[in-house]
């Protein structure tokens, strides 16, 4: 430690170098006249390089509060100057436990993200849609019905011709049965160590396949029948949509799609277009190519030889001579495109939803993957194979992680090693640094979905893109926390310290500095999600409270775990400033001590320790001056071309065009969500749902209509009201489409009265099968078919009239030809009394296959439905109805949570920024980005749907800043500079907003285009709906928003010189009571003295107009560094010495000669320093 120089004393050569310890002047001590009347000669009466110009901060910090304190009339941000202190505490408390913030924060990342390894993912296909929606209600009255216990069993297969032709071929639908028989016999359900088949546990919907059995049993005799010389039996009538077989009807609309009937408007034509030979011979034909599908071309080569021709017209004629009648029909089907089986069981008791979910897997397994078939392609769906899907999707976004990880990496190290080495602070931890700002997200990720999960909440699939958004945005802080503390870095060497050599102050000077800017991100990403969260759907709250808990855990691990790995790495940096600062010493002590005379004391005082520490600044390197040339003279190119009037108007002309092009979008935007944008672009769900939308949908879309309350439906009254509903439904008609009226009508009312008339639930069953036995037999066998006006007349036909008597219900469902409504009523076990049931009833259209017509059909049966509602708490249901009530609720539900994250947006600038101007002005941005992304995806093939809510939302929580930066920053510019330009104005916005925007936007958008590599519409909708974002981000803040700022300056103006106005009434002193209060027991020492000294510096400075050096025993120096530096360390081994007693004893202590003030040129200052 060497001595204080005493006053007057010469300066002398010190024995030994002086250590980095050495004490310097306490504001006490007089500082020696021979040193204060040098210091204009160090600098050759320059300003001193250390001198940094006064730039404001990125948003609002510490440069920012200083800057505005010199602002007389100025109002004071008690808010943000609380939010400083509080960050200041932080980095000392944080910089003295910075090991162990790190340690607690990796142990709870990896708790977290055990739990997250161990959760099984599960997912709800009625998630998509709103709160509220009436789907949610009807989807429950269903489940409700069927698994009012538990769980049940539901799995269709569908069967259709791998050659894409007709499924009516004999080979075709053999094939078809036999597969209905390996599902009802062979895929059995485990339950308490024992197998059941289907046939087995199956109680209400087992026959329900029993249509394609019969009309494959009918087809085949008839065909057998007219081979053996007889003709077609009258008694089968193979007709489409109701067949007949021995006087049983039953409805092939559940089980046969794509059919393509005959035409029966004119005899002739229909005998023309359905001819028995002709079928017969095609059948055949068929079946011989099926059987010699390998020998094609040999068959064509031997098709005119006279040995075939003459083996073919032997069979033809002896198929023609079986005919009686060549005009007999077997069948109005010309063909079918797809057969679907469906089975359907109800929950016993014992079965839990891991049993249900292993037999279901079990049929998707047996038919779709292990099946082999050389006719048939299958497809099996069920409730839970859509979830496996949905699930396997959200997995196959986890691999391309790796991906955006390795980009962000990239990222990372090319920009925090470039600054290093443009700032002469390249060292091997800068590497950590950077990687560090790629692992934080994952932590943070980690934790929040492990927090998720432990307090119960679902891991949906859509949870998997979280990591995806918070690498992207999550990122930008933490470059921010490393560009300021390069900074601070730099600072420190140029004005070495005892204070600025502790890493609790270099930290704490960061915090101060970014951290109410971090903390204005983070809450506008939170006020996002949480605005996104409760005005969707459940899948997308999951998403956007994930991303939230996210937000929120990344700016803690910010705060403690990277401001703690920061503390580290400072600690290396001062011990290797230390060293270097030696080694300087050193090499001047051994060339004075080997007479080197050349070393001028007068120029070299300052670094030769003399009451101060050595200024560590580096000789410029040519990368180093080359760069800053380019930058400088880029900018100002950029800022005097949009400064030019012409050009600003063109600008905005452009703007407009934009905003135009994007209403229009908005517009013709659809909305639309099927289960085909959850799954997978390789999902086999992906095509059937596409065949059962070409096939199903327009043929027969049945509505289920549940009776929640029948009553007592033996009051004629009552019963008559039930039947006129069920007329009402079967009458609806409109531009989707028709009703297939009564033949496409399940409603059980209709058989029951016709037992009742027949046999008043007084007969035995077995009775009963023997009268229709002798009924047939007795029966003429030419007894007349079906007739082609079947249809018609079906639909003419009135619900029968008689008596309705409950407890005839138990017996009638006994019945072998009534079993099957078994599964559509649920009676009272004790009195037998009707309960509940529902009824079905079909419609078809072409237009059925447009989602918006599907809608409106949704609607007219609600209304219909509404009309009866309150007599018997009736509600319809429709398995697509989850997605089409988002037609009317996702505009309403868009515009709110756009409004509602506008206004959160707009509350969080004024409560940091505290000016009007700039709300307004990145208000209007943020509305103005949210119609372009809206209208642009539009464009883009993208339709209005919960995901692309959910990405724009998530979106609008970072679209906020770089307006919100620039139209602080001119502002700010206008207040401090009345007088100013401009473009001197831009000079200060794009100076410290530009660099940055620019690399969150290349980070952002080279994060999430790794997503690109999944082929899901998830992922599809994220990557354009964030590139957008950002790409409109910065074309608004740094494109748009100069340009409307530079055409209606003269207004600013004017709102300026009116506040300014107004505020000169304010007494000055008013201004003292608003800085920062002191408070006993805290680190920090009052600023009343220094900004006293400031106002006495600025009167001096206005006097003069020359740099006046202040000889005042508590003066403080104006640099570009904060003012209110109030903390101060004594020990610098080790990073301590920030204790209470030791800050007040060194609040006296003031080391800095360098107390001149500069004027430089303000424009040309804040151009060069983009470079740093």
């Amino acid at each position: 430690m060497t001595e204080d120089l005493p006053m007057g004393s010469p300066p002398s050569l010190p024995q030994t170098p002086p250590s980095h310890t050495s004490t310097v002047p306490r504001s006490g001590s007089p500082i020696p006249t021979d040193l204060r009347n040098r210091v204009p000669a160090i600098f050759g009466g320059h300003p001193p390089s250390f001198m940094e110009k006064r730039r404001s901060s990125i948003v609002m910090g510490q440069r920012s509060v200083d800057l505005l304190m010199e602002q007389p009339g100025e109002p004071m941000p008690r808010f943000v100057i609380f939010i400083i202190r509080c960050y200041r505490r932080w980095g000392y408390f944080i910089a003295d436990h910075s090991l162990k913030a790190i340690l607690i924060c990796v142990l709870i990342s990896l708790v977290c993200l055990y739990f997250v390894l161990t959760t099984k993912q599960e997912n709800d296909i009625t998630g998509y849609s709103p709160y509220g929606a009436r789907a949610r209600t009807e989807f429950s009255r269903y489940q409700e019905f069927f698994s009012h216990d538990g769980p049940g069993i539901t799995v269709y297969i569908f069967a259709l011709a791998k050659d894409g032709g007709n499924m009516l071929r004999e080979r075709y639908l053999n094939e078809t049965v036999e597969i209905l028989n390996l599902a009802n016999e062979n895929v059995t359900l485990q339950q308490n160590g024992h197998n059941k088949s289907f046939a087995q546990f199956c109680r209400s919907f087992c026959k329900i396949n029993e249509p394609v059995r019969g009309f494959y049993n009918g087809f085949r005799l008839q065909l057998e029948s007219i081979a053996m010389g007889n003709k077609p039996n009258s008694r089968i009538n193979l007709n489409y949509p109701k067949s007949q077989i021995l006087g049983h009807t039953f409805t092939l609309q559940q089980s046969f799609f794509g059919v393509e009937r005959y035409n029966y408007t004119n005899e002739s034509e229909d005998k023309n277009n359905f001819n028995l030979t002709e079928a017969l011979l095609k059948v055949k034909a068929d079946e011989e190519e099926e059987e010699n599908k390998n020998k094609t071309n040999i068959l064509i080569k031997q098709k005119e030889s006279k040995k075939n021709r003459t083996e073919r017209n032997i069979k033809n004629n002896s198929l023609l001579n079986l005919e009686n009648n060549s005009t007999t029909k077997i069948t109005n089907i010309k063909s079918i495109k797809m057969v679907v089986l469906q089975f359907r069981a109800e929950h016993e008791n014992g079965w839990t939803s891991e049993i249900v979910k292993t037999y279901e897997m079990a049929m998707v397994k047996r038919f779709e993957k292990e099946y082999k078939s050389e006719r048939l392609k299958l497809y099996v769906l069920s409730t839970t194979y859509v979830e496996e899907e949905m699930v396997r999707a959200g997995i196959s976004m986890v691999p391309y992680l790796s991906v955006g990880f390795l980009f962000m990496v990239a990222c990372s190290v090319f920009f925090v090693l470039n600054r290093a080495i443009y700032m002469h602070q390249n060292s091997p931890p800068k590497i950590f640094l950077a990687i560090a700002i790629c692992f934080l997200p994952f932590m943070s990720c980690a934790t929040a979905l492990g927090l998720m999960f432990i307090c119960g909440l679902r891991f949906a699939s859509i949870l998997c893109v979280i990591p995806f958004l918070v690498l992207s945005i999550g990122v930008d802080s933490s470059y921010l926390m490393n560009h300021e503390w390069q900074s601070v870095i730099k600072h420190c060497r140029e004005q070495p310290n005892r204070k600025n050599l502790n890493v609790g102050y270099r930290v704490s000077q960061v915090l101060s500095e970014v951290g109410p800017a971090i903390l204005i991100s983070m809450l506008t990403n939170v006020f996002a999600d949480g605005i996104g969260a409760i005005t969707s759907s459940p899948e997308i709250t999951l998403l956007c409270v994930g991303n939230l808990i996210s937000m929120i855990i990344a700016f803690i691990y910010q705060m403690t775990c990277y401001a703690g790995l920061m503390s580290l790495v400072g600690r290396y940096e001062i011990a290797l400033e230390k060293r270097e600062r030696r080694e300087i010493q050193e090499s001047i002590r051994k060339a004075i001590s080997n007479g080197s005379s050349q070393i001028g004391i007068n120029n070299n005082n300052s670094e030769l320790g003399y009451g101060k520490h050595q200024s560590l600044n580096r000789q410029q390197s040519k990368f180093h001056e080359h760069t800053k040339h380019y930058i400088s003279k880029t900018i100002t190119f950029y800022i005097k071309v949009i400064s030019k009037r012409v050009v600003a108007l063109f600008v905005i002309f452009i703007y407009f065009v934009y905003v135009g092009f994007s209403i229009w979008g908005i517009t013709r935007m659809n909305i639309n969500l099927t289960t085909q944008k959850l799954f997978a672009e390789d999902s086999p769900l992906l095509q059937l749902d596409k065949l059962r939308v070409k096939y199903q949908v327009p043929h027969f879309m049945m509505a289920t209509v549940f009776i929640c309350a029948p009553k007592n439906l033996s009051n004629p009254e009552r019963l008559e009201k039930m039947n006129n509903f069920v007329r009402e439904m079967e009458q609806l008609n409109g531009t989707w489409g028709r009703s297939w009226g009564t033949v496409g009508t399940q409603y059980f009312v209709r058989d029951f009265i016709t037992f009742e008339k027949n046999f008043g639930g007084e007969t035995d069953p077995d009775e009963l099968e023997a009268m229709e036995l002798e009924k047939g037999i007795n029966e003429n066998s030419d007894s007349p078919q079906l007739s082609e006006t079947t249809l018609d007349d079906e639909r003419s036909l009135e619900i029968p009239t008689g008596p309705f008597k409950e407890e005839d219900l138990a017996v009638f469902l006994r019945w072998p030809e009534y079993t099957q409504w078994s599964g559509f009523l649920k009676l009272d076990n004790k009195t037998g009394q009707l309960e509940r049931f529902f009824f079905t009833t079909g419609y078809h259209g072409d237009k059925l296959e447009v989602w918006t017509e599907r809608g409106k059909l949704l609607k007219e049966w609600r209304a219909v439905v509404d009309k009866y509602s309150p007599d018997f708490d009736a509600s319809v249901f429709h398995e697509d109805a989850v997605f089409l009530d988002l037609i009317d609720n996702m505009p309403s539900d868009t515009w709110q949570s756009v409004l509602g994250t506008l206004v959160c947006m707009a509350f969080v600038c004024f409560a940091f920024l505290s000016s009007m101007f700039t709300v307004i002005f990145a208000s209007s941005c943020v509305l103005s980005i949210c119609c372009g992304i809206l209208g642009i995806l539009s464009w883009w093939s993208i339709d209005l749907d919960p995901i692309m809510m959910a990405a724009m939302i998530i979106s609008i929580g970072f679209s906020v800043d770089i307006p919100a930066h620039v139209s602080y920053h001119y502002y700010q510019a206008s207040i401090r500079e009345l007088n100013a330009t401009p473009e001197m104005k831009l000079v200060n916005c794009l100076s410290s907003v530009a660099f940055p925007a620019l690399q969150a936007a290349l980070s952002t958008i080279f994060c999430v285009c790794s997503l690109l590599f999944v082929k899901l519409y998830m992922a599809e909708v994220f990557v354009k709906t964030m590139v957008l974002c950002v790409v409109l981000c910065n074309l608004h803040g740094l494109l748009f928003l100069p340009a409307f700022l530079i055409v209606f300056d003269p207004v600013v103006y004017s709102c300026r010189q009116r506040i300014s106005k107004s505020h000169s009434k304010v007494k000055s002193n008013n201004r003292i009571h608003n800085v920062i209060p002191e408070e006993s027991g805290s680190q920090e020492s009052s600023l009343k003295e220094n900004t006293l000294i400031n106002e006495k510096k600025r009167k001096l400075f206005n006097q003069n107009g020359l740099n006046k050096t202040i000889n005042n025993d508590k003066q403080s120096t104006i640099t570009d560094r904060p003012n209110l530096e109030r903390f101060h360390s004594i020990e610098l081994e080790g990073g301590g010495g920030d204790k209470l007693k030791q800050e007040e004893n060194e609040e006296k202590m003031n080391n800095n000669a360098k107390d001149n003030l500069n004027i430089n040129s303000k424009s040309n200052q804040k151009i060069d320093d983009t470079s740093h």
